[in-house]
């Protein structure tokens, strides 16, 4: 077991200061902390902040990076096609596009009432760019979002639908008769 320093015998240099933060941000697993302290010291320390305010502006920068790392691997594993925000939609090309509806949307109050979108219209009008957008937002709120055409959620389902069924007997034997219509 080894013994760390406690608060009160950082009577070190800076070298070991550096050193001990170091360690308690591997520690924590926290990689983005020991930056945010070296780059927050002096400023604290210019502007006469006190322990707490130095300490609530490091982990604040600490959790907005964690926020926003997290929205990337969200965004990654959600399997978008192409990348498209909100922001990016052309209004002017799509004007039947309700503005307010698709920002009501975006502040994911249907996630929270556990409701369903369902985006309907002919090839070519912005569907799967506002799917996307609202897959973002969603990822950037912390949920976690699964994106795929309607052809890939059918194929999806179909495939699911017709794969043979291990009924848990224990023994790995597989049912054998699949569903008729497949």
């Amino acid at each position: 077991m080894t013994t760390r320093k406690t608060a009160s015998s950082f009577n070190d240099s800076d070298a070991d200061i550096a050193r001990e933060l170091a360690h308690l941000s591997r520690a924590l697993k926290a990689p983005r902390l020991l930056a945010s302290a070296q780059r927050l010291g002096p400023i604290a320390r210019e502007a006469g902040w006190s322990h707490e305010q130095y300490l609530t502006a490091v982990l604040s920068q600490e959790v907005s990076s964690r926020e926003a790392s997290g929205a990337l691997i969200r965004i990654k594993a959600a399997g978008f096609d192409a990348l498209k925000s909100l922001e990016e939609f052309n209004y002017d090309f799509q004007p039947a596009a309700p503005r307010d509806v698709i920002a009501h949307l975006a502040t994911g109050t249907y996630l929270h009432e556990g409701r369903n979108i369902v985006l309907l219209g002919p090839p070519g009008t912005g569907k799967t760019h506002l799917a996307t957008g609202l897959g973002i937002k969603a990822c950037h709120q912390g949920r976690r979002v699964l994106f795929n055409s309607a052809t890939g959620w059918v194929n999806r389902l179909t495939t699911t639908y017709c794969a043979p069924v291990d009924h848990g007997g224990g023994d790995g034997v597989v049912a054998e008769g699949l569903h008729p219509n497949c």
